[in-house]
């Protein structure tokens, strides 16, 4: 069932971060590379995603370019006839679809079809963000207009987004919406969208100093100075465009979620309907993304439960 955020709500949430001392820290270059250094690393491990009907690498661009390719896994039991279409994250700079497998099969298990979705990263000369939405815009098409061939329903497609996936997903659907967008999908609209410690703001970052300057042109690139480009790529300034469904996750211990407030406070304003979850745990385990990279712990299930009882519901109407 999902329920509407109240302005005061959200307030009384921003006063609680304050007032226990949870003051978002100042990330680095530094930290940020540490973080995610496991990242690229595929993992080659057994997961039950591996087990169900798949295909690995399909170009979803005719160019040889080895991350413009999708995988699909089916659903082997109870299968729902839809798609939940999943972005990665990595700070724009890392990531490999291959290594979410495990968080595929969340949703594997309960009956969704799955396509993970591979694209550029920012390398601080000839890719930034601009070019990844237009990866991951050409993605969604691809999917959209193959359905039938791969056997996927495109009437009932999710689009599912971590941290800067999340940024990358929720622009795509605004872009569905929205034909005055830079960037935008032809043919993809999603039945809803799921954010899992998203970025949301660019100019907040520099608002709030959650990043220094040296880290945000590692993962923004030289275009992080330009104030009309960081406001034309950031989803926050077209939220108005995508009034379907939103699902938003966040913790205590996710150094990004004041994105995920703010997304909150946003809705509010606006009186819309979305559905957020926040895991006010102190355990450290239970951070960024901590649903996704670590599906097994106690608050990821708590979750992934949440998010699939709302794919359930959307299912259903």
């Amino acid at each position: 069932m999902r329920k509407k955020i109240s302005i005061l709500a959200v307030i009384a949430a921003l006063l609680m971060l304050s007032a226990d001392g949870w003051g978002a820290p100042v990330v680095t270059k530094t930290l940020l590379e540490w973080a995610l250094a496991p990242v690229n690393k595929l993992s080659k491990a057994k997961c039950y995603a591996d087990s169900c009907e798949h295909i690995i690498g399909i170009p979803y661009l005719d160019d040889g370019n080895e991350r413009h390719v999708v995988d699909v896994y089916y659903a082997k039991e109870n299968r729902k006839n839809a798609v939940v279409i999943e972005v990665h994250g990595g700070f724009y700079v890392a990531g490999l679809r291959q290594n979410h497998r495990p968080y595929a099969s969340v949703f594997l298990k309960e009956g969704y079809d799955v396509v993970l979705v591979e694209y550029r990263l920012v390398d601080g000369d000839s890719t930034d963000v601009s070019d990844q939405l237009y990866d991951v815009s050409s993605a969604v098409d691809y999917v959209t207009l193959h359905a039938g061939e791969l056997g996927l329903n495109a009437d009932r497609m999710f689009i599912v987004g971590t941290s800067a996936g999340g940024h990358l997903a929720l622009y795509i659907a605004e872009g569905a919406a929205d034909e005055s967008l830079p960037v935008r999908p032809m043919y993809f609209k999603p039945r809803g969208v799921l954010l899992n410690c998203p970025a949301y703001d660019f100019a907040s970052y520099n608002a709030t100093g959650l990043f220094y300057p040296k880290a945000m042109e590692w993962f923004l690139g030289p275009r992080y100075m330009d104030e009309e480009w960081m406001t034309a790529m950031s989803p926050r300034t077209r939220l108005s465009s995508y009034q379907g469904p939103l699902f938003v996750s966040s913790s205590r211990e996710d150094f990004l979620r004041s994105q995920a407030l703010l997304i909150a406070e946003d809705c509010g304003m606006r009186a819309r309907p979305f559905y957020l979850v926040f895991i006010d745990s102190k355990r450290k385990e239970a951070g960024h993304v901590h649903n996704v990279s670590k599906p097994d712990l106690k608050e990821s299930k708590e979750v992934n439960r949440k998010m699939i009882a709302f794919l359930d519901s959307l299912v259903r109407e």
